[in-house]
C-alpha cells in the first residue's frame, strides 16, 4: 500500500472512534433523560469497548502489510465477474422477495410514503401473523453474499461497468429501497446513506475511480443525502403510532420519558428541527439504556444462539421450547425491567453478552475491530469482491453498534458474513500453502 492508501486505511477508525463517541455523550448530555443507576459503569464499560476496538483495528496493519496487491486489470475482471452475477441473482430474487417482505408482488411505494406509519404497523402485523412467502427468505440466505453484494460491488465497480450493468445494478437497487418504502422502514435507505460515501472512498483509493476534489463532493453530498433522510426518518417516526415524536416523548416500556425542552441544542432550533434532533437522539442511543439494565443481570449463557433473534427463534423451534429466547438478555430485560425486545433498541453488547458474558463481549468487539480494518486493508489493496462485500457488513455492524447487533439479527445477513469468512480463510490457507515456504505471506 501507498502512503494514501495508508491514510485512508486509518480513517475508518477515526471515524468510528468519534462516532461512538458522540452516541455516547449525547445518551448522557441529549435531551433524553435517562435515569441510569450505574452511570460509571456504563460509561467504563462503553469507553472499554472502544479501547478494545481501537486495539483490534490497529492489529491487523501487519495483516494488511503483508499482502501484496495483483495487477488491476486482474483485480477488475474477478470483481466485474461477482458483480454482473450478483446482478443477475438480486433481479431474478425481485419479485419473491417483494412478495416475503412486503406481501405484494411489486412493492407499493406510493402506499407507503403516503403514510409510512400504518404500512409499517401493518406490514409488522403480516409478518407475527402469517408470512405465507417466508420461504423465498431461506433461498436468499442460499445467496446471501451475491444479493447483499449488489449494493457494495455496483457502487465500488461502477466506473468499471459497462452502462447496461450499471443500469441494471442501479435498478435492482432501486427495486429493493422500493420494498422498504412500501412498508415504512428506514433501514434500506439509511443503509444507503451511510455506506454510500465510504465505497466511493474505496472505489477511488483502489483505482477503479478517478474524480477531482473527492473528499469535498463525497462530503457536501454526504450532507445533503443525511439531511434528506433525517426528513423522511422523521415523517416517518410522527406517523408511527405510539412513538410520541410529535411530543417529545417515549414510553420505555415501564415508564414515559419526556425530553427536555431547555436542552441547549433543542432550545436553539426551530420546532421543526427540534423534532427531528429528538427523535434521532432517541433512537441512536436508547440502546445504552438498555445496556445499563444488562450490566445489572446475571443470566445464564444462551451457548451462541442468543445473540441473533434469528437463531434464537430456530434454536427454540427446534428444541421445543424457550430457553434461547427467553433466556437472552434482552429477553431477560423484557420480563425483568418491561424493555420490549422486539420493539426498542438494546445495542450490541446486551446480544453478545447473552452467549460471552461481558468480558467476552470487549474481546468480540476487539475481534470485530480488526476484521474491519483487514477487511477495508485488503479492500483497498484489491478491490475483492468478497473483502468489499464484508466490508459493507462491517461497516453496517459498527454504525448499529448503539442500536443492535445488526448484521447477526437476520438469517440474510448472518449467512453472508459466514460464508464470506469460510470463503476468505479457505482462499487465504490455499494462496498461503504454495507460498508460505517462499516468502512467509499471510493469508
Amino acid at each position: 500500500m501507498n502512503a494514501q492508501q495508508w491514510t485512508a486505511w486509518r480513517t475508518p477508525l477515526w471515524f468510528f472512534q468519534v462516532y461512538l463517541g458522540f452516541s455516547v455523550w449525547l445518551f448522557f448530555f441529549g435531551p433524553w433523560p435517562w435515569e441510569v443507576e450505574n452511570g460509571g459503569q456504563l460509561g467504563a464499560f462503553l469507553m472499554a469497548a472502544q479501547v478494545a476496538v481501537l486495539v483490534g483495528y490497529l492489529a491487523a496493519r501487519p495483516w494488511v502489510q503483508a499482502r501484496q496487491a495483483p495487477p488491476l486489470p486482474e483485480r477488475i475482471d474477478a470483481g466485474l465477474r461477482f458483480t454482473r452475477v450478483a446482478i443477475v441473482l438480486s433481479w431474478l430474487m425481485a419479485v419473491p422477495t417483494s412478495l416475503a417482505r412486503s406481501g405484494d408482488w411489486l412493492p407499493d411505494v406510493l402506499g407507503g410514503l403516503a403514510n409510512a406509519g400504518l404500512a409499517y404497523n401493518e406490514n409488522v402485523e403480516r409478518l407475527t401473523t402469517n408470512n405465507a412467502f417466508v420461504a423465498f427468505e431461506y433461498v436468499r440466505m442460499l445467496i446471501a453474499p451475491w444479493l447483499l453484494g449488489v449494493l457494495p460491488l455496483t457502487l465500488v465497480y461502477f466506473p468499471k461497468l459497462s452502462t447496461a450493468w450499471r443500469l441494471a445494478g442501479l435498478g435492482s437497487i432501486a427495486f429493493s429501497l422500493a420494498i422498504y418504502l412500501s412498508i415504512g422502514v428506514n433501514k434500506g435507505i439509511a443503509d444507503l446513506v451511510i455506506t454510500l460515501p465510504w465505497l466511493l472512498l474505496l472505489s477511488a483509493h483502489s483505482g477503479l475511480l478517478q474524480v477531482r476534489n473527492l473528499g469535498w463532493k463525497l462530503s457536501l453530498g454526504s450532507l445533503a443525502l443525511l439531511t434528506l433522510f433525517f426528513a423522511f426518518f422523521s415523517a416517518g417516526q410522527q406517523s408511527r403510532e405510539g412513538s410520541g415524536t410529535e411530543y417529545g416523548s417515549f414510553f420505555t416500556g415501564s415508564q414515559v420519558l419526556l425530553a427536555k425542552s431547555d436542552h441547549f441544542i433543542s432550545s436553539l432550533l426551530p420546532d421543526a428541527l427540534r423534532l427531528v434532533f429528538e427523535a434521532v437522539s432517541r433512537y441512536v442511543v436508547q440502546g445504552y439504556y438498555a445496556l445499563s439494565l444488562a450490566l445489572q443481570t446475571d443470566t445464564p449463557s444462551t451457548w451462541g444462539f442468543g445473540h441473533s433473534m434469528f437463531l434464537a427463534r430456530n434454536a427454540d423451534l427446534i428444541s421445543g421450547g424457550s430457553f434461547f429466547v427467553q433466556q437472552s438478555i434482552p429477553g431477560v430485560l423484557e420480563r425483568d425491567f418491561g424493555w420490549p425486545m422486539f420493539m426498542l433498541w438494546h445495542s450490541i453488547y446486551p446480544w453478545l453478552a447473552s452467549d460471552l458474558g461481558f468480558g467476552g463481549t470487549l474481546l468480540a468487539m476487539a475481534g470485530f475491530g480488526f476484521l474491519l480494518g483487514l477487511a477495508w486493508g485488503r479492500a483497498l489493496q484489491l478491490a475483492s469482491p468478497l473483502w468489499v462485500v464484508l466490508l459493507f457488513l462491517l461497516l453496517l455492524l459498527f454504525y448499529y453498534v448503539p442500536a443492535n447487533n445488526q448484521i447477526f439479527q437476520s438469517g440474510e445477513s448472518l449467512a453472508a458474513f459466514t460464508l464470506l469468512l469460510v470463503a476468505l480463510a479457505w482462499r487465504g490457507l490455499a494462496a498461503r500453502a504454495p507460498a508460505a515456504a517462499a516468502e512467509g505471506a499471510l493469508p
